[in-house]
């Protein structure tokens, strides 16, 4: 995506601003500094992990905790299936995982599946599978993870953003009118963020024995305009007693702290500022209210 290039390239210093509007200027302009080449004699572990402030996290963190079969798909959100969340059973193609989720329902599987897709893949090859589920009245609950962008392949939009790949305003599908004109009866859409409203949605819909659509809401952290918003969190070391519950969402800004707690003896969590987004999803989670905003932790202490 040009786009994003030239705007994180310009970001970064390596572009003067004003070739911010030119769309061949990321690929012509040359390197303000060489960038010196390091061997590393030994590369760090890097496993695949959503991004800081993805707003799927909270989404599969409560997965993780519902022990349900998850239907997944293919998308960035596909690293839902990685340790600490893991919260996806199965992936096999763009779109199979309403028909994966319908088909054991059908087959007679007695435990509720929860199928598990993201806004473009559902536009790509989600509708069909979810009429089917409607048509051949299944109990499948599917989760539409709406980020309105195609980030894992380069932050191109989709038929949910409004405008086309061209950059031209055009007409933005309704993705909860579109499931209700489908004949889904029971749709709700939240604030991906929300970690205690998506938890008491799936719960009470798990009681119910019908199809039921989620959108979860929130645009991809990695939007420049979602990058103007970010204010990193910190954590209050007299209030963390290294329970370690926020390692299990899986952010990469939440780091191990050199503080050990002094009963446990257990390391306390700690924030990298230059990696945290403050979605707070990691505060939310939190028991014991350890995780706050500067202001916040200022306010406190005065």
């Amino acid at each position: 995506n040009p786009k994003i290039v030239r705007h994180s390239a310009v970001e970064a210093g390596l572009l003067p601003p004003e070739t911010g509007t030119n769309p061949e200027a990321a690929f012509e302009a040359p390197l303000e500094d060489e960038i010196p080449l390091i061997l590393a004699e030994e590369l760090p572990n890097r496993p695949p992990v959503l991004c800081p402030g993805c707003p799927h996290r909270s989404t599969f963190y409560i997965l993780s905790k519902l022990k349900r079969p998850i239907n997944g798909d293919i998308g960035c959100y596909t690293l839902g299936v990685v340790p600490p969340l893991s919260a996806m059973d199965t992936c096999g193609c763009m779109g199979a995982s309403i028909g994966v989720a319908h088909g054991a329902a059908a087959a007679g599987d007695s435990e509720r599946h929860i199928a598990v897709i993201g806004d473009s893949t559902f536009f790509h090859t989600g509708i069909q599978a979810l009429m089917n589920v409607v048509y051949n009245q299944s109990n499948v609950i599917t989760i539409i993870m709406d980020n309105r962008i195609t980030s894992m392949t380069g932050q191109q939009d989709n038929p949910g953003s409004g405008v086309t790949l061209q950059g031209r305003e055009t007409n933005e599908v309704d993705i909860e009118a579109l499931v209700r004109a489908i004949g889904i009866q029971r749709v709700k859409r939240v604030e991906a963020y929300d970690v205690k409203a998506i938890e008491t949605t799936l719960k009470a819909w798990l009681k119910i024995d019908e199809p039921a659509v989620l959108i979860t809401d929130h645009a991809c952290a990695l939007v420049p305009e979602e990058r103007k918003k970010y204010l990193a969190l910190e954590v209050e070391a007299e209030a963390c007693n290294g329970c370690t519950i926020c390692f299990r969402i899986g952010c990469p800004a939440i780091i191990q702290s050199e503080e050990r707690d002094p009963k446990y003896n257990r390391p306390l969590a700690d924030i990298d500022p230059l990696l945290c987004t403050g979605c707070e999803i990691c505060a939310q989670v939190c028991p014991r209210d350890a995780i706050l905003f500067r202001e916040q932790v200022l306010k406190k202490m005065a």
